[in-house]
């Protein structure tokens, strides 16, 4: 069973991207260091709403992406965006065509705890599958779907106490 671990980047990993990704500052170092050292992911990934098509993922990555993945001490294995990943993954799963949804009806009925479940259902079929979403927007939870062989957890961030893991 592959083991992935999501990030989510602002207020998460950094600090919000309001004058470009290279001014971003890096955050929560400390914890997600510790929580990649204990659960030791096969694959870390970036789940963000940050990051909403392939100019800002081009952004990212050249601007950000490898001073992140330096002061984490791993290497990413999938950015998603929103345009391309996110909606069009959850809409599949919905039954809806991806032209219906923008990004703010998105955010208002599904939000992030909603979005990463809707994807993580489409992600794990047919293909066992442990996950972790690291978020500050969410609510901790654990989630176990049986019948697709798979399991994870969704947690805030901000409750976590390094010490406890």
């Amino acid at each position: 069973m592959a083991r992935h671990l999501f990030l989510d980047l602002e207020d998460t990993c950094i600090t919000p991207v309001v004058n470009g990704w290279a001014n971003s500052d890096i955050i929560n170092q400390k914890k997600i260091r510790k929580w990649i050292e204990v659960t030791k992911p096969d694959f870390v990934n970036i789940f963000s709403f940050a990051i909403w098509n392939q100019a800002e993922k081009r952004k990212f990555n050249n601007d950000l992406r490898p001073e992140l993945e330096r002061e984490l001490g791993i290497k990413f294995n999938l950015v998603l965006t929103v345009d391309d990943n996110i909606i069009p993954t959850c809409c599949r799963v919905m039954g809806l065509h991806p032209d219906m949804v923008d990004f703010q009806e998105m955010y208002n009925f599904w939000g992030k705890q909603g979005a990463f479940r809707l994807f993580m259902q489409d992600f794990v079929k047919d293909n066992p599958t442990e996950f972790t979403l690291l978020d500050d927007v969410v609510f901790d939870e654990d989630i176990n779907w049986p019948r697709l062989y798979s399991r994870g957890s969704i947690i805030n961030i901000d409750q976590m106490y390094v010490n406890s893991l």
